[in-house]
């Protein structure tokens, strides 16, 4: 007997899509939806419902009586009408079964930064929130609207597979522009006065209503504006304030938020390695990481915050490999704008905390090739 599972491809598979061009009068707007019309009136006919019928407006009608012992009560009426929307192709449909486990998200776990506030999301019971890449591309239509958030380069997007098939586009971000930026968008917010991006969304869903947002999202937010604050000390305006204050009364917490930057004991030691490793360099402190280093993303971006503590030193940069790429994160604390150092090597980012990624090169040509920059150029904010 076939299961509800079965049924359900049988019909992804059927090839009814409609035609926008067949005109307001034309139902159904082509022959092929009867395909569909028939394959359900057989069905209904071997569960027993005889009268079961399609007309030749392509509609399915059915009535199912009432069980034995309840005869006064009405009879169910069903109707269908099958079309599916042109906008993605009905034809050759090969249906999938994925068994979405929670483990797939658009962000890579191993990489994230943000892990600690997805456990916490998921644990909230929020596991479907989260999807992987290819997911996503398997549910994006030519009508889904892709919201790029904290970048408006294509090179630093989370999927570029998405962002290429995406037909309509909406970037938010506080970052410096860049030359290579995404051009495509129908709606480019772009506010680099604004202390984080997350201060540019608190500010957007004011306007979304009362319940636009919950405690999580607030607690998620608020964590976005004390991490490129460095907690509430660089570029710290009347509006950050504001916005902190509107995730306060929506039930943010300082504290579940201090605890989104917890760490491990293994990533805790890996930062303070790369502290005691670091060099200076023109009042910029450099480190780089061994390959075989755990938690490595998050324990470079940590160090480099650490490094803008020890005197003297005005900007930090923390040089990593994985999965054959040099990674560089770099801070300051606002004395040397950090992007033109990063744009040199073919990144960007922002005056106080920027990044960048080298393929097919190595961790020590790297690091020769950032301080050949720190020695030659002019990087202090005075002379920028």
């Amino acid at each position: 007997m076939d299961t509800v599972v079965d049924r359900l491809i049988r019909y992804a598979k059927v090839y009814s899509e409609s035609d926008y061009h067949a005109g307001r009068t034309v139902t159904p707007s082509t022959d092929r939806q009867f395909d569909m019309a028939k394959l359900l009136v057989e069905e209904l006919h071997g569960l027993g419902i005889e009268n079961a019928r399609y007309d030749d407006k392509c509609y399915v009608y059915a009535t199912l009586d009432a069980t034995p012992g309840c005869e006064q009560l009405p009879a169910i009426g069903l109707i269908a009408h099958m079309d599916t929307t042109p906008d993605m192709t009905g034809k050759d449909v090969k249906p999938q079964i994925i068994h979405y486990t929670g483990g797939d998200v658009v962000l890579n776990r191993e990489q994230t930064l943000a892990g600690a506030l997805v456990e916490t999301v998921e644990k909230a019971g929020n596991t479907g929130m989260f999807l992987s890449p290819r997911e996503a591309l398997s549910l994006i239509t030519d009508r889904s609207l892709l919201i790029i958030v904290d970048t408006h380069s294509e090179s630093f997007v989370e999927s570029r597979d998405l962002y290429k098939y995406s037909k309509r586009t909406v970037v938010i971000d506080h970052h410096r522009m860049m030359v290579k930026h995404i051009e495509n968008a129908i709606i480019f917010y772009h506010e680099p006065y604004a202390s984080s991006a997350s201060e540019m969304v608190t500010e957007l869903v004011q306007y979304l209503g009362e319940n636009a947002i919950g405690r999580l999202e607030a607690d998620a937010l608020l964590a976005g504006i004390t991490l490129d604050t460095k907690n509430f000390v660089l570029k710290t305006g009347v509006r950050t304030f504001e916005a902190a204050a509107f995730l306060r009364r929506k039930g943010a917490d300082t504290v579940e938020v201090k605890r989104l930057f917890s760490n491990s004991i293994d990533t805790y030691r890996a930062k303070y390695q790369l502290v005691s490793n670091a060099e200076i360099y023109n009042s910029c402190a450099v480190t780089a990481a061994d390959e075989d280093c755990p938690d490595i993303r998050i324990a470079s971006a940590q160090a480099a915050d650490e490094l803008l503590g020890v005197q003297g030193v005005n900007a930090s940069f923390v040089l990593y490999s994985s999965a054959g790429t040099v990674n560089i994160s770099a801070r300051s604390l606002g004395a040397v704008n950090v992007q033109v150092v990063m744009e040199k090597l073919g990144g960007g980012g922002h005056q106080t905390m920027a990044g960048a990624q080298l393929k097919d090169t190595t961790v020590t040509a790297v690091r020769e090739r950032l301080i050949e920059i720190l020695n030659e150029t002019q990087i202090h904010k005075e002379n920028l």
